[in-house]
């Protein structure tokens, strides 16, 4: 077991058990829980501008712990969390050496004495690839150890319930990552004076400004075979159908639920993942039904929240009626990523030994396979 995964077993028990991290990346279905129609819409355009520009697709790769590194405005270099970035007093974006991002977490009682082998481990090399630029990048573990030649493919795992990746060692990818202690996927840019991750943009697959130039590998998000996606016409009318015909009782039971909307919306995702976790997506309507009876709340607010859904049932069949419209849509697309992965260099595996990749990044959404690696990982989560 190499650092990444210990850090990862550890760590993974503090999250929530059936919330997947969005990192402002969500699936495009969850759009009709998160947005209403207009979520929807936007989610349809957004898989087909996907479908009509293949080259800006991108590797969501599986790593495992996510750091967000580089200088800010002061060119000071530093590594950090996503909340120690987000700390609205700028402290967690201040500290400037391994020895201070261990006093930080001393300073607020935290013991990550796992990550703090990482981040002293790499802290030089990233340093190193980041030196003359402005602005940080957000990026994931993917190994924190040299890797070893199996048989022309290097092989690592960096989150212990996703996926396992194999490189040949004679591609691209694979000369990148010979003779390095680690390597981090890069994703998302930051500029040097952001405060917030919510102020991330994309790099398209690119590293951005780093160089490599050190111990550590800066790895792309760019897919190494450029896929030959098309749209399936059938199931993009049966989304855009469903929408025309629930639309609007979608929109009243959401606009007018007697909560918060992102409390209401957690009602809908949250349920989705249980459904996923369960390997079963039948029955939505009905289980949902009894989800909702079953979750814990104060009695006003569950009597509010079940008078609500009664007086909404047509919105609620349109909610999951789009949904999974906007899903299989989705899955059309998802499924022929796959197979353009399966001749890349790059290849994933589940537990089970079913090549995937974890998904694909597109449009500023996520293309996942939520049967197969969403459910893998959350069922370990749980």
């Amino acid at each position: 077991m190499n650092l990444v995964e210990s850090l990862s077993q550890i760590t993974s028990k503090l999250n929530d058990l059936l919330i997947e991290d969005k990192g402002h990346l969500d699936h495009p279905e969850d759009l009709i829980f998160l947005r209403g129609t207009a979520g929807a819409r936007d989610a349809i355009t957004k898989i087909e501008s996907t479908i009509k520009n293949p080259k800006a697709i991108t590797i969501k790769w599986d790593g495992y712990p996510a750091l967000i590194f580089g200088r800010g405005a002061n060119g000071k270099f530093s590594i950090m969390d996503k909340h120690m970035f987000n700390k609205k007093d700028g402290a967690g974006r201040k500290v400037y050496s391994p020895e201070q991002f261990i006093a930080y977490d001393n300073a607020r009682g935290v013991d990550r004495a796992e990550l703090h082998d990482v981040i002293t481990n790499i802290w030089p090399g990233l340093q190193k690839a980041s030196q003359g630029t402005k602005g940080y990048y957000w990026g994931d573990m993917l190994f924190g150890k040299p890797l070893q030649d199996q048989k022309g493919a290097y092989k690592f795992k960096a989150n212990p319930n996703g996926i396992t990746y194999t490189v040949d060692v004679d591609s691209e990818i694979g000369k990148l990552l010979t003779n390095k202690i680690a390597g981090v996927a890069v994703h998302q840019y930051l500029n040097p004076n952001a405060s917030s991750t919510d102020e991330a943009s994309s790099l398209d697959g690119t590293i951005g400004n780093l160089k490599n130039n050190s111990d550590v590998a800066i790895v792309p998000s760019a897919m190494p075979v450029i896929p030959d996606v098309s749209v399936n016409k059938g199931l993009a009318k049966n989304a855009k159908d469903a929408i025309a015909k629930y639309g609007t009782s979608v929109d009243t039971l959401m606009n007018t639920a007697p909560q918060a909307r992102a409390t209401f919306n957690q009602l809908f995702t949250t349920y989705i993942n249980k459904k996923i976790v369960s390997g079963d997506l039948n029955n939505l309507l009905d289980d949902f039904m009894t989800y909702v009876e079953n979750r814990p709340m104060t009695v006003p607010m569950k009597k509010k929240i079940a008078d609500h859904l009664n007086n909404n049932k047509n919105g609620i069949i349109g909610a999951f009626s789009i949904w999974m419209a906007l899903y299989n849509l989705k899955m059309s697309v998802v499924e022929q990523l796959a197979k353009a992965a399966e001749d890349s260099p790059v290849k994933g595996y589940l537990q089970s030994g079913q090549q995937s990749q974890e998904g694909f990044v597109s449009q500023g959404l996520k293309f996942v396979d939520r049967m197969g690696f969403s459910r893998q990982n959350l069922a370990a989560k749980r």
